[in-house]
């Protein structure tokens, strides 16, 4: 059975990021590239920290990787940290983000 990259809390913080890191490895390890933010409303940094480094290990994969449902707040943080354009291209659009 595949594994699935799917976040379904609604808030991510530094505390939840472990749990995370984990799945989104057993993922790729299973040559899932697709992360899903679907259930996150809230998130802080530690969540975009996460998405850079699953995109670094999926394209040392050499994997399609994809980010569907990237939750709004990130893309302000993408934009802060200057990273915005590193994972513009795997974004799939949804009706609420802004790509």
């Amino acid at each position: 059975m595949k594994f699935n990259m799917k976040i379904d809390q609604e808030t991510v913080t530094f505390e939840d990021i472990g749990h995370w890191e984990e799945l989104a490895k057993r993922a790729l390890g299973q040559s899932d590239a697709v992360f899903d933010c679907s259930g996150v409303r809230n998130a802080d940094s530690a969540l975009l920290a996460l998405i850079l480094k699953w995109l670094q290990q999926a394209q040392q994969q050499k994997l399609q990787a994809k980010i569907v449902n990237l939750p709004e707040g990130m893309w302000s943080l993408a934009k802060l940290y200057g990273v915005r354009e590193l994972i513009r291209p795997y974004c799939e659009k949804t009706s609420t983000a802004q790509i």
